[in-house]
């Protein structure tokens, strides 16, 4: 679900979806590396998590798996660990995250609950996140730095570097990682592969740490990192993997 704490630059990009490839069949430079990141994360895996979306969602326009698979396009090491099992718990991991940063829990019952995901574009609880110890990442006047997108970018000390990585001012307009379903995406791999790629080889344990580690980890929400954990586990087994040790923090 949106939270507030992680999520630890520039031509410009006017076009709201101008980079969305809508065809199955496009090709990317992944083809070459091992598994292909499309033959696991089919329309019908996608469509398992955001069908779950109420209608009312506005990520339930605006997340799409064509517009993901474009992103990658930018990312090709993203999913391509070695052996293939470890590609596959990388995506699980990724998606999983996703699952809980974009998503609540609705219709509990008998202490099970239907998780809709994909579902926020913003963080609920808004709010400035800018850091002026930061200098290198200036905040712009009237703008703030909450977080947006699938793993919900926050601070300007992100949005400034991972603007400039993807062709957008990510100071000046950060409203795009909201806006643009391409740099939403692209927001979210630049954030895990600077971020929690480094650590995806000990378990999914540290990717939690990585992501939301100060709210969370060490007894500070065991239930939300029960609910990381549960996604993953299931998205493992749905890859046909192994979700490893070292799952919690």
């Amino acid at each position: 679900m949106p939270t507030d704490n992680r999520k630890q630059s520039e031509s410009s990009y006017s076009d709201d979806h101008a980079d969305e490839f809508d065809s199955e069949e496009s090709t990317s430079s992944e083809d070459n590396l091992g598994v292909p990141v499309r033959n696991v994360v089919t329309q019908a895996f996608f469509n398992s998590i955001i069908r779950k979306a109420p209608p009312n969602c506005k990520g339930k326009r605006f997340y799409t798996r064509a517009a993901f698979l474009t992103a990658t396009r930018s990312y090709p090491r993203f999913g391509q660990l070695k052996p293939d099992p470890a590609a596959k718990r990388e995506i699980a991991a990724f998606f999983a995250h996703v699952t809980h940063e974009t998503g609540f829990s609705v219709l509990c019952a008998e202490n099970a609950c239907m998780h809709a995901a994909l579902c926020y574009t913003e963080e609920i609880k808004k709010s400035r996140y800018c850091d002026p110890k930061a200098k290198q990442w200036p905040c712009a006047p009237g703008r703030q730095y909450y977080g947006r997108g699938p793993l919900q970018l926050t601070w300007n000390y992100n949005y400034g570097p991972c603007g400039r990585a993807n062709r957008f001012d990510g100071l000046k307009n950060p409203d795009i990682v909201a806006r643009n379903r391409v740099v939403a995406w692209k927001a979210a791999l630049w954030f895990w592969m600077k971020n929690v790629r480094p650590v995806v080889g000990r378990g999914f344990g540290p990717t939690i740490r990585a992501i939301n580690g100060a709210l969370e980890c060490n007894g500070k929400n065991p239930a939300a990192v029960k609910a990381r954990v549960d996604f993953y586990r299931a998205y493992c087994k749905r890859f046909g993997v192994a979700p490893g040790p070292n799952l919690t923090c």
